[in-house]
């Protein structure tokens, strides 16, 4: 069984061929960012979603626990690919659990025009994508990944991942609009 071709055909079956693909190599790791269009979708967004995160298990979680990561933006934001493959290898290369309510900092801006340099890893608000059942006890899990500003970062690091998703219902913030304007800090 391998797991990667599982979750490849999930997408495809899901969304039919991605309108775009990238492929990066960290030492022995690779890893994809597949890109769908909003009109593809159904979900009102681009989606970006890696492939290759679930090639082994998460570190410091149960056997057989693997994950991929998605982000829906719209309008869509192609640079955001390196970012998030980095973000599907950043468990693997540094040996640590990424789960809901984590925050992935990246070296630079997320796309050019942005002030936005973190990644938040979140459990699914509404299910887009179930969760894999493979053989052997085997399961993917599919984290949807909202990048954000650094007052929201620091707002989840003293309130959490919760809180914030709170405060963005209550604000009606478009968290999958890339153009939306920082918060004010708490």
């Amino acid at each position: 069984m391998n797991v990667v071709n599982a979750v490849r055909d999930l997408y495809r079956g899901r969304w039919g061929e991605p309108s775009r693909k990238a492929s990066f190599r960290t030492g022995v790791h690779e890893i994809e960012v597949f890109k769908w269009d909003a009109a593809s979708t159904g979900e009102g967004v681009d989606l970006y979603a890696t492939l290759g995160s679930s090639g082994e298990d998460m570190p410091g979680a149960e056997r057989g626990h693997r994950v991929e990561f998605f982000v829906g933006l719209q309008p869509g934001r192609d640079a955001l690919a390196s970012p998030l493959a980095a973000l599907g290898l950043f468990a693997r290369r540094e040996g640590v659990r990424v789960d809901h309510g984590h925050t992935v900092p990246a070296d630079e801006p997320l796309w050019p025009g942005t002030d936005m340099r973190t990644l938040l890893v979140l459990r699914q608000a509404a299910q887009i994508l179930p969760a894999l059942q493979l053989d052997g006890g085997v399961h993917v899990e599919f984290l949807q990944v909202v990048p954000v500003f650094e007052s929201e970062r620091k707002f989840t690091a003293e309130h959490g991942a919760d809180a914030l998703l709170k405060r963005w219902e209550a604000a009606g913030t478009p968290f999958w609009d890339p153009r939306r304007a920082a918060e004010p800090a708490a």
